[in-house]
């Protein structure tokens, strides 16, 4: 344990010079094409170029984006004083409100959890489904799982309230671990691809311009029932390979015992006006037609009325929202500083110089090719926040998809495969690794498989979505 760590240790202090010797390198090659290159076309890129490799080599996202910030002032010249404007400016921009909107989210899940709103939706929905069979069990975990992630809009925090109730259910009938950390990443992953208010669903369809309902009838549905059914076998597969050696302890079995607590009157109240209020708001918001910004208020009403019905003084559920919310205001500040980045790489030229290189060749291929281009180079080649990668994408390709004629529901298509596969693969991840200590499993190489057969089935969805929308 030591040795590894040491070894950790060492990896990300190698990691760390790279990523130092790179910003130096990036700092003085902008400072020399600002006084050699008369227009920056192509040198544009360069912020971007910074800020994909330095996540990649792990570095904190928000230092990253910061320093890639400050590559693009040396590139472009930029004065404190518009510098100074830029920022401001970026508060008000739409990748700004989306991080906004996300700590919200935040805030109004932990309200969710602190009145027992999001405990007894789990309860409710187990007990409703049932626990009297091995099948039943499963699909009332992910069934679980995708309702409580799309309702908080969090993978990690939805499924860490839902694993210490199910996992004493799953160990009664003998699931294995491997095969409870599968249904968790692909129920909740569904979740987050379909709740109206949850952060990719937000900024998808606030970049593509479109309702949630179009949204949801030409991308996020299919995703979602394509990653939710694969996800469903995957876990069957899973369980078959892993129930020999793999199974829960006496200690998790235990828990079974005294379950959890049943539910007061008042965490009943909370949990239907937590669900009720956002089944309400989204329903009104169809309606209404309303943009992303819409999720701004339905998240402070539904935090009002849970708070309210599950008893809580305004203090207390003050104290709760700010708990919450706080937690996720590293990603306000990742959003606010990816703004100028945006901003940048607009103004360098580079935008145009990428137009009239490639926009005879992608005219020629047609929209079909451009569009699982669009999908891969955002899957594979960007990395960082799935937020951040959507509004990026959005930025660099959009000129040349609405050039094509690439429709804004195809291109909210493009937009979630490219911001969404990477969940599952090719390489760990953050969320497929969570998941897995939610669910006290270290088999990575079955969660892989997992993650390897849902993102296989959604790139096939997609490659035929491609075709029709």
């Amino acid at each position: 344990m030591t040795q590894l760590s040491v070894m950790d240790r060492d990896r990300l202090s190698r990691k760390q010079t790279l990523a130092l010797g790179l910003i130096v390198a990036a700092l003085v090659t902008a400072l020399v094409v600002n006084f050699a290159a008369d227009e920056l076309r192509w040198w544009g890129l360069l912020p971007i170029v910074v800020y994909v490799v330095l996540v990649v080599l792990e570095l904190n996202v928000v230092l990253a984006t910061g320093a890639a910030v400050v590559v693009g002032i040396v590139l472009a010249g930029t004065a404190p004083l518009d510098v100074a404007t830029m920022m401001s400016e970026s508060l008000g921009s739409f990748i700004a409100v989306i991080g906004l909107i996300i700590m919200l989210g935040g805030g109004l899940g932990r309200i969710a959890s602190d009145t027992g709103a999001a405990h007894t939706l789990v309860r409710e929905l187990l007990r409703r489904v049932g626990v009297d069979s091995p099948l039943r069990i499963q699909i009332g975990i992910m069934l679980a799982s995708t309702v409580l992630v799309g309702a908080l809009g969090t993978l990690a925090g939805a499924n860490a309230i839902l694993a210490p109730i199910v996992i004493p259910v799953a160990a009664a009938v003998a699931r294995s671990r491997p095969s409870v950390a599968a249904m968790l990443h692909a129920g909740g992953a569904a979740g987050l691809i379909i709740g109206p208010f949850t952060p990719p669903v937000v900024t998808i369809t606030g970049a593509a311009g479109i309702s949630y309902l179009e949204y949801l009838l030409a991308a996020g549905l299919p995703m979602a029932v394509v990653t939710w059914t694969t996800g469903f076998f995957m876990a069957r597969f899973i369980q078959r390979r892993t129930e020999e050696t793999e199974q829960y302890s006496e200690l998790d079995l235990s828990g079974l015992d005294s379950g959890p607590a049943e539910s007061t009157g008042r965490e009943k109240r909370a949990a239907v006006a937590f669900i009720g209020t956002i089944v309400a708001m989204a329903v009104l918001g169809v309606i209404l037609e309303a943009g992303f910004a819409f999720a701004i208020i339905v998240m402070i009403v539904t935090a009002i009325v849970t708070a309210l019905a599950g008893g809580m003084r305004p203090t207390e559920a003050l104290d709760s929202f700010y708990s919450g919310a706080a937690q996720l205001l590293w990603l306000f500040f990742l959003f606010w500083l990816f703004n100028p980045l945006l901003v940048m790489l607009e103004e360098s030229g580079a935008y145009a110089a990428m137009l009239e290189t490639f926009q005879p060749t992608l005219e020629s291929v047609g929209v079909w090719p451009f569009l699982m281009l669009a999908l891969v180079i955002g899957w594979i080649g960007v990395a960082g926040a799935a937020v951040a990668q959507v509004v990026l994408i959005d930025e660099l390709l959009w000129p040349l998809a609405a050039g094509l004629g690439v429709a804004p529901v195809a291109w909210s298509a493009a937009l979630l495969g490219g911001s969404q596969i990477d969940w599952f693969g090719p390489f760990p991840n953050a969320d497929m690794i969570g998941q897995m200590g939610l669910a006290r499993s270290s088999n990575l190489r079955m969660m892989l498989f997992n993650g390897w057969a849902i993102m296989g089935a959604n790139l096939v969805l997609f490659a035929f979505l491609f075709a029709i929308l």
